[in-house]
This record gives C-alpha cells, sequence and structure tokens, in this order.
C-alpha cells in the first residue's frame, strides 16, 4: 500500500489510478490467488461498490497481451514480488465484457445494448482472426459487428471469439464478466426475466462450459443467481461468496488496511469512521465500506454522510421490505434497535422466488450487503446465521424505508401529530392518533395471536423511527431489576425521557383492561426500569402503559 494523492473516488480503471498516482490498496495478490486456483471459472458476489470492477480492470492489465507492454503498472505491488506470476504479465488474449449498464425497461432495449456490447468487443480483436475466416464466419462476424444478428448468434458469440481468436493465435483466451447480474435485476424489475434468464445461461454456458479454448474465466456480481437457472452444467465453476474464506480480503478494505489509510489521511476520531462504514464480514474477515471511506476522505470538511446509499438504487431491497409481509418490517424494526434475527441464508438466489419464503429475503438483503452475518450453528445440514445491521450507515437506509412505509400507510400528518402528542406529553391525544392508525394499519391476523402486545410493541418501534435525530431508542434492554419493552433516552438530558410497557387484555384470567394497564404501570416502577435513564442524567420521565385488545387501545402514564 503507498499514500499517492487523492482517493480514486469513482475511478475503476486500475491503470488510469496507477498513471495519475492516486491512493491505491494494493489486491495485486489476488492475481495470484485467481491463477493458482484449480477452477478454471470462478465467481465472486460481492455487494456493489466493493471493488469488482476495479479488480476486474487490474486483472485485465495484467493478463491481457498489448501492443505496448503494461507491467509498468505492477512495479512495487506485491505480485511484483513473485516473478513465476510475473512470468504470466501481458501473455494472454482476453475477452472483458461488463454488464453494470444493461438495466434497459424492456427486453428489446435490453437486447440491443447486449449486441452494443458484444459489437465492441469483437472489434477490439476483429484485427487477430479477420483474414482466417471462412466464408460463413465472414458473415456472422458482420452480422455481430454491425448488430444485424438474430438473437441465438449472439447467445454464441463468446464461443465464436474464443474460438476465432484461439484459432487465429493457437492461444488460450481468458475471460472476464463483470456485474453479469445486473441485466437480471432489471429483467426482474420490468417482467422479461426469462427472456434475459435464457439468454446469460446461452452466452455464458458457451464461453465457460467445457470449452477447450478458456485459460480462465472470472465473474462478478451481486448475487450468486441460482445455479439451476444460468450455469447449467458448470461443473469447473466455483463460488466464493461472502461466506467464503477464500479470497475474503480482496473486496472491500481490511481492518488493516482501514487503520493504514485513516493514518495515512491523518483522521483524528477512526473510531466514529469505523461505526459509520465498517461491520461487514467476508469470510473470517471485518470489512469496511471502500466506497464510503474513499467518500469520506475525499471531502475537506469530512462529514459522515451514507456515500454508499446515495451511490446507486436500493429499489428491490426497498421494495421488499415495503411490499414484503407485515413480519419483515417487524424485524426491521428490532434489528434497528441493535438486536438481532437468525437465519438459514440460502446462497443461491432465484429472483422470481424471492418473496416466497423470508429466508430469501434475509439471503438478499444479506449478500447485498444490508445485513451482516456471524455464523451461528449448523441445523439438519444447513448453516444458520445471526444478522445484524452492519453500521450507521445502513441503519439510515432502513429508518428511512420504515418511514417511506409508514407515510404511505398513515401519512405524514398523522404520524407527526401522533408523536408531536407524546413529546408535549399529551397522553390523551397520543391514545387517540394510535388508536386511529392501529385501526389503518394492523390487519385482524395480526392481533389474533396469543401475544398481540408483541406486535404493538414491534409496531410502536417502527413509529418511533422518526425520532432517531431526537432520541435513542431501545428495545427489550435490562435495566434496574427487568426488562423493559421500548424506551426513548433524549439526546438532550433536559428533554422527558420515555419508558413504554405493553400488556394485553387476559381474558382467560379475568382481567379487566384497568386491571393489565395498573399491571403494566406498577411494573415499570417495581422494577425500577427509570433506573438507565437517570443515569444518563434525565431528570423527567414518564412511564407509559399501553394496553391492547384486538385494535383496541388504552394508554396511560405516570411520572417517575
Amino acid at each position: 500500500m503507498s499514500i499517492k494523492g487523492k482517493p480514486p473516488v469513482g475511478l475503476s480503471d486500475f491503470k488510469k489510478i496507477i498513471e495519475e498516482q492516486r491512493y491505491y490498496v494494493d489486491k495485486s495478490l489476488l492475481i495470484q490467488s485467481i491463477w493458482e486456483c484449480g477452477a478454471d471459472v470462478l465467481l465472486f458476489p460481492r455487494p456493489r461498490r466493493f471493488g469488482k470492477t476495479l479488480n476486474l480492470s487490474m486483472l485485465r492489465y495484467f493478463f491481457e497481451k498489448a501492443e505496448t507492454s503494461n507491467a509498468y503498472l505492477f512495479e512495487g505491488l506485491s505480485i511484483s514480488r513473485f516473478p513465476e506470476i510475473m512470468e504470466h504479465q501481458g501473455q494472454y488474449p482476453l475477452i472483458y465484457l461488463t454488464f453494470k449498464d444493461v438495466k434497459e425497461n424492456t427486453w428489446e432495449k435490453c437486447l440491443h445494448k447486449f449486441k452494443s456490447i458484444i459489437a465492441m468487443e469483437l472489434r477490439r480483436h476483429t484485427h487477430l482472426f479477420q483474414k482466417k475466416l471462412h466464408l460463413e464466419e465472414i458473415k456472422q462476424h458482420e452480422d455481430m459487428l454491425y448488430q444485424k444478428g438474430i438473437e441465438s448468434l449472439y447467445e454464441q458469440s463468446l464461443f465464436l471469439l474464443m474460438y476465432w481468436i484461439n484459432r487465429a493465435t493457437c492461444q488460450k483466451i481468458i475471460v472476464l464478466v463483470d456485474e453479469y447480474d445486473t441485466p437480471i435485476h432489471a429483467g426482474h424489475q420490468y417482467g422479461y426475466y426469462e427472456e434475459v434468464i435464457l439468454f446469460m445461461r446461452n452466452i455464458l454456458s458457451g464461453a465457460f462450459k467445457d470449452n477447450s479454448y478458456l485459460q480462465k474465466g472470472v465473474i462478478t456480481g451481486v448475487l450468486r443467481i441460482s445455479k439451476e437457472s444460468i450455469f447449467t452444467g458448470l461443473n469447473n465453476l466455483e463460488v466464493h461468496s461472502i461466506l467464503s474464506t477464500d479470497f475474503d480480503e480482496y473486496f472491500g478494505f481490511t481492518e488493516a488496511e482501514t487503520e493504514k489509510i485513516l493514518s495515512d489521511f491523518k483522521v483524528e476520531d477512526p473510531k466514529e469512521v469505523k461505526d459509520w462504514y465498517n461491520g461487514y464480514i467476508f469470510g473470517s474477515k471485518v470489512i469496511y465500506n471502500p466506497w464510503s471511506i474513499l467518500s469520506f476522505l475525499n471531502r475537506n470538511y469530512r462529514m459522515f454522510q451514507p456515500f454508499w446509499l446515495d451511490s446507486s438504487g436500493n429499489d428491490l431491497v426497498r421494495d421488499l421490505i415495503v411490499k414484503g409481509p407485515m413480519s419483515i418490517r417487524e424485524s426491521v424494526k428490532f434489528l434497528l434497535n441493535g438486536d438481532f434475527i437468525t437465519s438459514y441464508l440460502h446462497e443461491n438466489i432465484v429472483l422470481r422466488d424471492i418473496e416466497a419464503c423470508e429466508e430469501n429475503i434475509w439471503s438478499l438483503l444479506t449478500f447485498s450487503g444490508y445485513l451482516k452475518p456471524i455464523f451461528l450453528h449448523q441445523n439438519d445440514g444447513l448453516p444458520v446465521y445471526q444478522l445484524s445491521i452492519p453500521n450507521q450507515e445502513v441503519s439510515i437506509f432502513y429508518r428511512h424505508t420504515l418511514k417511506l412505509w409508514l407515510n404511505q400507510q398513515v401519512g405524514e400528518q398523522k404520524l407527526q401529530s401522533l408523536l408531536k402528542s407524546l413529546l408535549n406529553e399529551d397522553i390523551k391525544s397520543f391514545e387517540q392518533y394510535l388508536s386511529d392508525i392501529a385501526e389503518e394499519i394492523l390487519s385482524y391476523h395480526d392481533m389474533s395471536g396469543d401475544e398481540p402486545e408483541r406486535v404493538y410493541h414491534a409496531f410502536m418501534l417502527g413509529l418511533f423511527v422518526s425520532l432517531g435525530s431526537k432520541y435513542q431508542i431501545r428495545s427489550n434492554r435490562e435495566s434496574g431489576y427487568g426488562r423493559y419493552d421500548v424506551m426513548l433516552i433524549p439526546h438532550n438530558s433536559q428533554h422527558t425521557g420515555f419508558i413504554f410497557e405493553f400488556k394485553k387484555v387476559d381474558k382467560k384470567k379475568e382481567k379487566s383492561q384497568k386491571a393489565s394497564m395498573q399491571i403494566a404501570l406498577k411494573q415499570i416502577q417495581d422494577k425500577k426500569y427509570a433506573s438507565e435513564l437517570r443515569q444518563t442524567g434525565v431528570e423527567k420521565i414518564l412511564g407509559i402503559g399501553i394496553v391492547v385488545q384486538g385494535k383496541k387501545i388504552w394508554v396511560k402514564s405516570v411520572e417517575l
């Protein structure tokens, strides 16, 4: 690693970064790891903006035979210490395809974009084999070059290009494919999923399945789309996801790398940077978000912002939370309180089946970088993980998403009226607004279980998301002699603190609404839940009992 100039924010061209002497975190040993790996084809699913394109650019400049040598780009990097690997520098024909911008809203436009990308790569290599094409191949070549070919011809395009190059040069070819799943996400979003899946399966199989012209293949994307959908019969493929310990240090910044970066740029409070941008776990390594770290360092005023969230769309993930089952949003509310959930993780994602079960949704959120997985144990042969929100930056996404859902369901004005009545300690109005909102949002199914108070518990956590700038929101934490349900700790100790306890009207035990309320308020006092608030210097504290029976709600407060 070397300190050279400004951070390369937005730059993914390895050559440009080195030549402009930008700050570069040395990932060049990835070259050795890939070359020495026994698999012919490697797939690296990683969250967006974690260095996939830059790493593929580095591989391209290392392996590709060019008119002028690119060996100087690797001088002083770690890979230069391995002469047996450096012998391969600039020695191979190389095909490079990037699908990162294929996000069209119709299959016709998507196919046109595919044709354009393939034509450009074909044109780049035409000088190698043009004079050696057979008569029928000349027609195929011209049709693809001028984007006149039928769809099936483009499905064969990678195989044909590799065949022509190999025949002309007697060399095997390295193939790099960047962001292979971007068109598939677009197909899922805009309704041409089957068409794009079939096309991608055929074009990638032609390049990577039993292809004797292939030297090595590397594919990147965000998700591992189901092997049955895309990589059918591709037995020479190795997948190294964020759960794999192999290659775990090559995408994103490790702790040691981040500490060096923050030291080089003289960051005064590295802990706050870590709280905002670390928390990811790839394999056995703690990983930091490189896009956010570099974006933060690139600003003269060094203000913390959700750089990663602002860098591209989060539509699919947001829709799964907003439009998915209530249980997903309830779990998100608990995650925002620093809690965790446990779930299986499915590495093979089938986007069209993503909403079939919650495990699919948690898997997509994890592999897309919105949750941090920690392995717990095996259950029936399947790994179970503890999932939590990785850092403050991602917490902002969840808070904004829940607020979006609430505004859609309730309306901004009614939600703000509810919160204002609470902060003004107008408990009667708070009860009325809460009853109205619950009537609109909560279904009979939600309330028909044995523990409706748990539903309200999660529901209230969601309503309080908007108070994050004024209050620290905590749930199910120990204080005094027990565990309170929800606590609002004001950032300004001069403001009122709130403790909530939820109870149901238990008809089986012949308890009335009044009896349940008395139990709730007495529990807040007897268990001394206010002790945690008092330790923070908060003087005025309200204990609030919330009693529920179906969609009926009663609220009462007591000053502690």
